[in-house]
């Protein structure tokens, strides 16, 4: 397998969960939208340095023909679905979010639920979802529970003053790819002047402008993809949580830590990755 293959691989963490199961099944379909880009799926055995078991060697032996099975399970499912996606399975003794994030620099994506069993147990709020949202090298994308059918085939992109163009552009290339459109809202909370006595707010002109400017060489670069403003008077979060309601995705920036796995993404993805109505991409900046 060629470097460029690996670098076009979508990773998708695999355990014995519903979730895990939504996330693999959300991570084909997406692959196959994507003209076919490998499928790689991948389980976390999380094994201990050092242990007290009475026969440890067994226990490893066990654990890693029942990640197998949970393997080959999860690619016949996939494979009936989807016959003509090419499909790799991994096991790995490391944790999930380090193995994920190790996987991330050499993908195109990296897909993962919100909670787990097995070597993903703690999927949930500020664990291995959100450890890999934090330090991934390629966007991650964070599927809660089943996703709900998508009403309009829309990507709903995150738009902050200054915006670095990564997640711009991860959002026209998806959308792209999905034959979707593109909305692209910047939200902003009224500010307390003079001492509280007046609300500075900024003007929807200005507002405007400055989003138009910010995507204009992505518009020039994907021609086709239909994309609108939407500018909402609200936190950053609570707006994108409800432009989230029947979208096909949420993309959204963040800066890449390179500190410890344990420093968590910000309260924006936190906030996303905990309500949103639809899977979110978390797209590193810096």
């Amino acid at each position: 397998m060629t470097t460029n293959t690996l670098s076009r691989r979508i990773i998708v963490g695999v355990d014995s969960s519903a979730n895990a199961a939504h996330a693999a099944e959300w991570a084909a379909r997406t692959a196959t939208d994507r003209d076919g880009t490998p499928l790689h799926l991948v389980h976390a055995l999380n094994q201990p340095h050092g242990t007290s078991m009475v026969d440890p060697a067994a226990s490893v032996k066990a654990a890693h023909d029942a990640a197998a099975e949970l393997l080959a399970q999860a690619f016949r499912t996939l494979r009936m679905r989807y016959p003509k996606l090419p499909i790799t399975t991994q096991i790995s003794e490391l944790g999930a979010a380090e193995m994920l994030v190790a996987l991330s620099r050499d993908a195109e994506l990296v897909v993962t639920g919100t909670r787990g069993h097995g070597g993903f147990t703690g999927m949930l709020l500020g664990s291995v979802s959100h450890k890999t949202a934090a330090h991934a090298h390629c966007p991650v994308v964070v599927v809660r529970e089943e996703p709900a059918e998508a009403a309009r085939n829309e990507i709903v992109l995150g738009v902050e003053p200054d915006q670095d163009p990564a997640p711009i552009r991860f959002a026209f290339a998806t959308a792209a790819q999905f034959g979707a459109g593109v909305t692209a809202i910047r939200a902003w909370t009224p500010q307390f002047a003079y001492g509280g006595y007046f609300m500075m707010t900024p003007a929807v002109d200005e507002q405007h402008r400055d989003v138009e400017q910010l995507l204009k060489t992505t518009r020039e670069e994907f021609p086709k993809v239909q994309a609108t403003t939407k500018f909402v008077n609200d936190n950053t979060v609570t707006a994108l949580i409800d432009a989230s309601d029947g979208a096909r995705l949420v993309v959204i920036g963040a800066h890449h830590h390179h500190g410890p796995l344990s420093i968590g993404a910000g309260y924006v993805v936190q906030g996303l990755l905990s309500h949103a109505h639809t899977p979110v991409a978390v797209v590193p900046i810096g």
